[in-house]
């Protein structure tokens, strides 16, 4: 057996085995959504989630808005603030 084909075959054996494919997309899918903000003023502020957005994040989003509202005491509810995180969130 030459050389050349000796080396090949060892690389070959050292390689880790491929993962199934269920097993790549359940990997794929456990992945966390990206973030995606913007940084102005000394201030980070959320612009949206490449990902999936779920109802905890809006809520999350939603609380900081309202908290800003009320400390610039503008005028508005919890469903306009909600509307507003799912609508910044989902882009």
């Amino acid at each position: 057996m030459p050389k050349s084909a000796k080396k090949s075959a060892a690389k070959k054996k050292s390689a880790a085995p491929r993962r199934p494919v269920a097993a790549r997309r359940r990997a794929a899918a456990a992945t966390p959504p990206r973030v995606v903000t913007r940084r102005t003023a000394g201030k980070t502020e959320v612009i949206g989630v490449i990902g999936s957005v779920t109802t905890e994040d809006i809520a999350l989003q939603a609380y900081y808005l309202a908290e800003r509202r009320r400390h610039l005491g503008l005028p508005g509810d919890a469903q306009s603030d909600w509307l507003e995180a799912e609508r910044r969130l989902r882009g």
